[in-house]
């Protein structure tokens, strides 16, 4: 009997730099631009930024930033809201101010209830950005700072074994953390599903501790130690980065007890692609919100994930019913004593592409808080 392999699309949309291994596995050059003061989100001294980059596409040769994804998820689900691109003035914002503020666009928001509620339309300041001299009159021109991430992976794997492999969600999520530096630098966050570890490697570029979990199935945790260890050069010198086993499957209260005091100072929980069969989502589900409820330091948990649908009789249409079940078990944990308790947001998808991949409009990132935040 034959088993059934699986591959993501992200090896045939984009040349990536691979050498054979020798055990299986490739080695792939994950290539990104370092954003500039523009680029990222805004300083909270409100200095100027600088110049503008990212992986920029080119159109009758002059760069434009890569931006192709916007919010236009939101009514994928009524407890999705939409957050602003500027999230740390959103993160404690009311409903209808969480929006992609520089963002000209029409956005059908919903209520808690689930009610239509008002359509709001934002406009953007489409000024360019300053052009800066130098003290002869020359155009300052702004160098691409560029850099790269060496992965050992899989090109193939069973469905059971998919964490071998490297998917869209984690460059997008890595592109968030990038252009986000400054709301992740010197905390203490913990990846869920880590893989073979692209998005620790990132994080690790500005926090003060990663802790990069997954299952240990065919030799994944080695491996991500090694793709650990092959990247420390892209670290912070102050970040300590821990490789160790986390089953979905095992509840807090049966986590080691140097794991669980090592998560007391968590304060962001990042996954990415992990919600591709129901039993794992559930238990995905179950132990972010088992996160929620023990870690106190905690302020919000990112998934970034692909929506992929499939033609179903049953509904006559194209449907992606990976994602739509775990937004109804979310939903369902969530109200379980008839209070909804934490809140599901809709990130603005309008930041830059650091890394070189096809940023599909089925692409989401989510956040998930505290309500009372």
């Amino acid at each position: 009997m034959s088993v059934l392999e699986v591959t993501s699309e992200l090896y045939s949309e984009a040349e990536f730099c691979s050498t054979e291994s020798g055990n299986g596995n490739s080695i792939s050059k994950f290539t990104f631009v370092y954003p500039n003061r523009r680029d990222a989100a805004p300083a909270e001294n409100g200095t100027q930024p600088g110049l503008a980059n990212g992986m920029d596409k080119r159109n009758n040769g002059q760069s434009v930033a890569d931006s192709e994804s916007k919010a236009s998820s939101v009514k994928d689900s009524e407890e999705v809201e939409e957050e602003s691109c500027f999230e740390e003035e959103s993160f404690e914002s009311d409903y209808g101010d969480s929006l992609c503020e520089e963002e000209q666009e029409e956005v059908l928001l919903y209520g808690e209830s689930g009610d239509e509620c008002c359509i709001a339309t934002h406009q953007k300041d489409t000024k360019p950005p300053p052009i800066v001299h130098d003290k002869d009159g020359d155009v300052v021109v702004v160098r691409q700072r560029k850099g790269a991430i060496d992965i050992e992976h899989r090109k193939s794997t069973r469905l059971d074994a998919v964490g071998l492999q490297i998917w869209r969600g984690a460059l997008l999520l890595g592109d968030y953390i990038m252009h986000n530096e400054r709301k992740f630098k010197n905390t203490h966050i913990l990846e869920l599903g880590s893989g073979v570890g692209l998005t620790s490697i990132v994080a690790s570029m500005y926090a003060r501790e990663v802790i990069c979990t997954d299952i240990d199935i065919e030799g994944l945790l080695d491996l991500l130690r090694d793709n650990v260890q092959r990247n420390a050069h892209l670290s912070s010198p102050h970040c300590r980065v821990h490789v160790t086993e986390l089953d979905f499957k095992v509840s807090y209260q049966d986590y080691p007890r140097d794991l669980k005091t090592k998560l007391q100072d968590v304060q962001y929980v990042i996954a990415a692609d992990v919600i591709y069969d129901d039993d794992i989502t559930e238990a995905f589900v179950r132990t972010i919100v088992s996160l929620l409820l023990e870690l106190p330091k905690l302020k919000a948990i990112y998934i970034a994930l692909e929506k992929r649908y499939v033609f179903t009789l049953e509904d006559m249409d194209s449907v992606a019913p990976c994602y739509d079940y775990f937004l109804r078990y979310f939903e369902k944990r969530n109200g379980r004593f008839g209070v909804n308790r934490w809140k599901l947001i809709n990130v603005c998808m309008d930041f830059p592409r650091y890394f070189d991949y096809d940023k599909v409009k089925d692409l989401v990132l989510l956040k998930v808080c505290h309500a009372s935040k």
